[in-house]
């Protein structure tokens, strides 16, 4: 079509010796495609929209049209408290006691905000539609494994035999353990067959493992950690964790001591695991009743070096044994240190909709410009005056 105008612009007849047509008929042929344009631009009319009346009967002009195109992650309209049922319950020392409840991990059902991903951090447990109560977690991260049938059905895939249909969400269930005191939680320490129990979102991000120098196990080889109180807890988290989430890799690291500080023999818990835990790697458990400082001292058969030597601090709160294995590895000139009083940074999650506030008005709008593209500044809603440039 534009050879086609061009050629017509130009007189072409079409052949071969008369390559220009008659001036007269070009001149007006010319005038006639000047004139039309004139036309069309007159032809346009400025329309100034005014105010559009919403059909809510209308789903195309619904108010909540943003929805259809939201990405939608899995378990985000789930309850944040699933039921859970209780399991076990011992006695690992005078003061604290083991709690076992069976609880929903499926990714269809829990939302990863609210799952339990990282050594440290905190269970949410309601008994009898009681008082909230916040638990130190003894279990490890549950493995990813257990969750490949419900990520597969999340993301779509269908197997050769299998037709896109309605499904209900998979449900998968895990054991949890916690270590609570009488005073701390007394619905929990004393709970059940006969309670029900409610497991909400886990408190906390855990153990600041992934920006920690500690994950480099070359270069890192040796570790050293200390533990008091309720951070038995989360060390037993720690060296129990699977090869899928944070944890240590006992297995290839060259030696690991851990010093357990208690204030007396009977008050070590979970010493039944002591011996399952040296069979993960070259681990050895040391307890003490004195100071963390003693059993450093006493133990004659670590060998170190401060450049390839990190410690890990657990004591569950108490600033006191947090201090004094502090005062251990200044001494023992141990600067890559990791403790639980201090998480790691939180998750940025991403937004179903990055454009909601803008889809909505929320968003704030741009400053008015003039036509040479300066700011504009805008009226008060109590004043007369005319926009200024500034």
């Amino acid at each position: 079509m534009i050879v086609h105008s061009i050629h017509r612009c130009l007189g072409w007849t079409g052949q071969r010796n008369q390559p220009f047509g008659n001036p007269s008929s070009l001149r007006r042929e010319l005038n006639r495609n000047r004139s039309s344009r004139r036309a069309g631009r007159a032809s346009t009319v400025a329309v100034r929209a005014g105010p559009v009346e919403i059909d809510e009967d209308d789903l195309i002009q619904g108010k909540d049209r943003h929805k259809w195109y939201e990405a939608k992650f899995c378990a985000e309209d789930q309850p944040e408290w699933n039921i859970g049922r209780f399991v076990a319950s011992r006695q690992v020392s005078p003061e604290y006691r083991a709690v076992t409840v069976e609880c929903e991990v499926s990714r269809e059902r829990i939302p990863l905000r609210a799952a339990y991903k990282a050594a440290g951090q905190r269970a949410s447990l309601r008994i009898n539609n009681g008082v909230e109560r916040s638990c130190s977690v003894a279990s490890p991260p549950f493995p990813e494994s257990i969750n490949i049938g419900p990520l597969f059905k999340v993301r779509g895939d269908l197997f050769a035999h299998e037709i896109k249909t309605a499904r209900e969400p998979i449900s998968v269930k895990a054991e949890l353990t916690v270590l609570v005191m009488r005073k701390e939680a007394p619905e929990v320490y004393g709970m059940g067959y006969d309670d029900v129990v409610e497991v909400g979102p886990f408190v906390g991000t855990g153990l600041d493992l992934r920006s920690s120098p500690l994950m480099a196990m070359y270069s890192c080889p040796t570790v050293v950690i200390f533990v008091s109180g309720r951070g038995i807890a989360t060390c037993m988290s720690l060296l129990e964790s699977t090869s899928d989430v944070p944890n240590l890799s006992l297995e290839f690291r060259r030696d690991v001591r851990v010093y357990y500080k208690a204030p007396n023999a009977a008050s070590i818990a979970f010493k039944d695991r002591f011996e399952e835990w040296e069979k993960l790697g070259p681990l050895k458990v040391l307890t003490t009743t004195t100071s963390f400082q003693d059993a450093f001292d006493d133990d004659d058969s670590l060998t170190y070096d401060p450049e390839t030597t990190g410690a890990v601090i657990l004591t569950g709160g108490d600033a006191e044994a947090e201090k004094e294995a502090l005062e251990v590895c200044k001494d023992a000139e141990i600067v890559k240190i990791l403790t639980d009083s201090v998480e790691q940074a939180a998750p940025v999650f991403l937004s179903s909709n990055p454009f909601k506030d803008w889809m909505t008005g929320k968003a704030p709008r741009p400053p008015p410009r003039n036509s040479r593209g300066a700011p504009v500044a805008e009226p008060q809603p109590d004043s007369d005056s005319t926009p200024v440039a500034v």
